[in-house]
């Protein structure tokens, strides 16, 4: 009788840690982050941050327009806020709750084609 206790327990402990095990290894890669932004001229702009779980990947942003287009920027160097880029058509630079976004100008350089500020999000109920 005494064994059956002992077997039922180390089983359902056994069960415990395996389940805990899985648990932390199913954990998602990445964590993300939808936030709304409108632009100054008038522009929705929907972005969902990227961030790896660990630290360690790949810290990315997609942005979409009301039409649907969206795009996927990896994340560039930057002295103040955070600022990801593609290095060829397109740079979005967050910082607070707000954001601007930069194409070439042509010329060599970049220029800013519109800034932006996070709205809220509607939540249903």
């Amino acid at each position: 009788m005494k064994t059956s206790y002992q077997s039922k327990f180390k089983s359902s402990v056994v069960i415990i840690v395996v389940i805990g095990l899985l648990s932390f290894l199913c954990k998602p890669a990445y964590e993300e982050i939808k936030v709304e932004y409108q632009g100054n001229k008038g522009q929705n702009i929907t972005a969902v941050y990227h961030n790896p779980s660990d630290g360690k990947g790949t810290f990315s942003v997609t942005l979409t327009v009301p039409n649907g287009q969206s795009i996927t920027l990896n994340q560039g160097e930057s002295a103040s806020g955070v600022r990801y880029t593609d290095d060829k058509t397109l740079v979005w630079w967050a910082k607070g709750d707000g954001a601007f976004m930069m194409e070439p100008d042509g010329k060599g350089d970049w220029e800013i084609i519109d800034t932006f500020k996070e709205v809220s999000i509607p939540r249903n109920r």
